[in-house]
Parts: structure tokens; C-alpha cells; sequence
């Protein structure tokens, strides 16, 4: 089970309760896409009651992939088998490894099996790129709907939306200032643009006498390829000149500076919004 399987329907419920109508024999409900103890453990629970128990089936685990894995497994055990679920396990995943499987389990975890992935698959001398596929809107009805997952992990929470992304350069240096994730539908100022950090809402900058392209291309349209793909050699000059676009006190190995990639105000006020409303 995946968090985009889940926000794809209208409720964690409804998303719970299909899925163990499909796969009785196997049922296993990913817990932690909006909130682990008050929400995603409850729903797990009614479905098992209403799906599985009347009809002689018995839920094989419920999976944690966020958050303080331990913590939450101890308050996990402790509600299914107050709920009558003795036998029903703890699955822990969130890019783990055998230290942190140690850890989790010197600290008394109620966790019966763990999923390891990216760790066990990909060796440390060649890191792993922490890109992972989450969905942040859907068409319904010809309205895109926008869809946000939750974690008590801020960095795992997601930007909802259908989105843009743009980079603004100085016009004088042609060197990149930010990176700016828009709404699809939102136009970006010719004269003036203010940015600020996403997490610290305070730290705020207005950008003028600058130059924006949009960073993403379109490469298919309703399943057809519209894009011509560039020779390797184009692609090293590309990154060669984007590469240049770059400060050097961003460059530099030891101690970079930060380069901003914000959210645009209506970005952020989504957001915001649905994390209130969750």
C-alpha cells in the first residue's frame, strides 16, 4: 500500500476499506499518511471490524513509514490489542538500516518486522537520491483537487497541488537567484517578485531587474512523446552553462551557501490550509 493509494480516494476510510475488500488473505494498512494515533489506526480498526472479522478474515499488519517509529509502535500495540488484534503485527519502514533497526529495538519498539529498502539496495559511497513519488492532486470531475500527506516528520510532508516551477536569474550577472514553486495557474510579475523561506516565514527578500524561465518541459502528452530528446553532448553544454548560472559561494564544497527553492504566497497559503483542515 502506498500514500498516494490513499489520497487518491475521499477518506483514509474509504481508501482502508477498499483495499481489504481486494485483498482480504493479505491486508496490511499503511497508518501514517495524515495522523498515525488519531486517525490512521482508528480507520485501520473499523475496517477490520466491518470488512475482515465477519467475513472469517484476520488483518495481517499495520505499517508505520514515519515519525518516531518506536514511540508509535508502543501506542500501536497497545490500542490493537485493547481492539482485540493481538495477532495483528507492526510493520516499520522509513529508510532504515541496521543501526537504526538496533536502535529502535534497545528502546523496547513493539515492531515485528521491518522493510528495508533503499539502504539494503544501494551501497553508501554512492548516496541515495531521497526522491520519492507522492501524488499531490487529482482530476475529478474536470477540477483538479489538490491532496496533501502528512507526517510528524515536517520534511516528509508534502506541497500540494498541480504545480510550476521557475527560476529567477539577475539580469546583470545572468546568475540564478531562486527557485520558485508555483500553483499551475499563477503568472509571475515582470518588475518585482518577494520570496521567502517556506519554514521561516519571516526571512524575506523582494527580487527585481530579473529574468524567469520555467524549468519543467513537457515530454508527454495523453501517453504521446512531444519532446525531442538532446544529444549527450548537448545535455554536458547545458549543464555546463547551468552550472555557470550558479554563485561560487554555492559551488563551493566546504560550507555552500544556501540555494533558495521557496513556495510562491498562494502555494503556501494551500498549504497551510489543508494542513488546518486535515
Amino acid at each position: 500500500m502506498a500514500h498516494s493509494f490513499i489520497q487518491a480516494f475521499d477518506s483514509e476510510y474509504e481508501a482502508f476499506k477498499t483495499y481489504a475488500e481486494t485483498y482480504p488473505n493479505d491486508c496490511t494498512l499503511l497508518i501514517d499518511t495524515y495522523d498515525t494515533l488519531n486517525s490512521g489506526i482508528i480507520n485501520a480498526i473499523k475496517v477490520f471490524n466491518e470488512v475482515l472479522v465477519p467475513n472469517g478474515y484476520r488483518p495481517k499488519a499495520v505499517r508505520l513509514d514515519s515519525g518516531d517509529l518506536s514511540y508509535l509502535s508502543k501506542k500501536i500495540r497497545v490500542i490493537l490489542d485493547e481492539a482485540g488484534f493481538e495477532d495483528c503485527k507492526i510493520c516499520g519502514t522509513n529508510a532504515l538500516d541496521e543501526y537504526v533497526i538496533t536502535s529502535i529495538l534497545n528502546e523496547g519498539a513493539k515492531i515485528d518486522l521491518f522493510g528495508v529498502g533503499e539502504n539494503l539496495i544501494t551501497a553508501k559511497s554512492n548516496p541515495v537520491f531521497g526522491g520519492v513519488y507522492k501524488l499531490v492532486a487529482i482530476e475529478k470531475d474536470g477540477k483538479i483537487i489538490p491532496k496533501i500527506k502528512v507526517s510528524n516528520n515536517t520534511i516528509k510532508i508534502t506541497n500540494p497541488g498541480f504545480k510550476k516551477t521557475y527560476r529567477f536569474y539577475d539580469k546583470k550577472t545572468n546568475k540564478a537567484l531562486a527557485d520558485v514553486i508555483t500553483l499551475y495557474d499563477e503568472k509571475i510579475p515582470e518588475d518585482k517578485y518577494s520570496i521567502f523561506d517556506p519554514n521561516s516565514t519571516w526571512k524575506k527578500k523582494v527580487l527585481t531587474n530579473y529574468s524567469v524561465r520555467p524549468l519543467q518541459e513537457l515530454i508527454f502528452d495523453k501517453g504521446t512523446l512531444v519532446y525531442n530528446s538532446p544529444s549527450l553532448n548537448e545535455i554536458a553544454e547545458n549543464a555546463k552553462r547551468e552550472l555557470d548560472t550558479l554563485w561560487n559561494e554555492i559551488r563551493r564544497i566546504k560550507n555552500p551557501h544556501k540555494y533558495y527553492v521557496d513556495l510562491s504566497q498562494k502555494l503556501w497559503n494551500l498549504k497551510n490550509e489543508l494542513l488546518e483542515n486535515k
